[in-house]
């Protein structure tokens, strides 16, 4: 069912969703999954907002949200209300992952980004040694015979790649955290919690640890949910060294993460 269909077939109707939940469990009666797709057809959208800064410009934003419809339908088939727990804490995670997984499966990220990235950082890896500082833009351009549109256009795709891989690696935590959360029904055990609650400590304190132009631009990027050009604005920098800034940032806090995980992985992994 697409978004567009789904829209046309029910008005949003005052029904509680917790007992449409029930009648359908009750009786599976199509209609009122219909119903419960409707109304929560708004946290389906809101999640793709949320994420707006990651998608690749080359994919219809229809697309994502009629992945995250087909995601809610297979929580509300999967779902148990007799474990206790709430639908929308249920679904929050698995519309996510669905986006993610779409776009892993769409191979989205070009070679020729990919190779970008190998070809600048060793560019000015090779240029700091070269120099003992950080080369400038043009320095750095001049070294590759690279134009400086290019390589606008290479470290924003490059900072969207490396905002993917962040939350790639978010929901891989998750997975570990919490496998077995999916089939039953998303309520946590209690040392899931521990560890979600851990995990939360360990990403604050590696943004706090950030420098204070990447920890900005992180925090408006998740917290605000702003795109480049609007934490440009904010910041009063060019949309490009906002790229730059939430690139560094986030490889900073892939680190820190993988190492907790890492850490992590033997005494969880069955």
């Amino acid at each position: 069912m697409n978004t567009s269909a789904a829209e046309s077939i029910y008005e949003n109707r005052s029904t509680d969703p917790v007992e449409l939940m029930l009648q359908y469990k009750r009786t599976g009666d199509l209609e009122t999954r219909n119903q419960l797709v409707m109304h929560y057809l708004g946290s389906v959208k809101k999640t793709v907002m949320s994420m707006r800064s990651i998608l690749p410009p080359n994919m219809q934003y229809e697309d994502f949200i009629n992945q995250g419809v087909l995601a809610l339908i297979d929580c509300i088939e999967k779902f148990d209300p007799s474990r206790g727990a709430s639908f929308d804490t249920y679904i929050f995670k698995r519309l996510r992952g669905s986006v993610l997984s779409y776009m892993r499966k769409q191979s989205w990220l070009p070679y020729r980004v990919r190779t970008a990235k190998r070809t600048i950082q060793h560019g000015q890896e090779v240029l700091t040694a070269q120099l003992g500082r950080e080369p400038t833009q043009e320095e750095l351009c001049g070294s590759l015979s690279m134009s400086m549109g290019d390589f606008d256009r290479y470290q924003m795709e490059i900072s969207n790649a490396e905002m993917y891989s962040f939350e790639d690696l978010i929901e891989n935590a998750s997975q570990l955290i919490g496998r077995s959360n999916t089939e039953e029904g998303g309520k946590s055990s209690p040392e899931e919690h521990v560890m979600q609650e851990e995990l939360c400590e360990v990403l604050q304190q590696a943004i706090d640890e950030l420098p204070k132009r990447e920890r900005e631009v992180i925090t408006l990027c998740y917290y605000e949910n702003l795109n480049l050009r609007e934490i440009g604005e904010v910041l009063g920098v060019s949309q490009q060294r906002a790229s730059c800034a939430r690139t560094s940032g986030l490889a900073k806090l892939s680190k820190k993460l993988s190492d907790y995980l890492n850490e992590k992985e033997p005494r969880n992994v069955k």
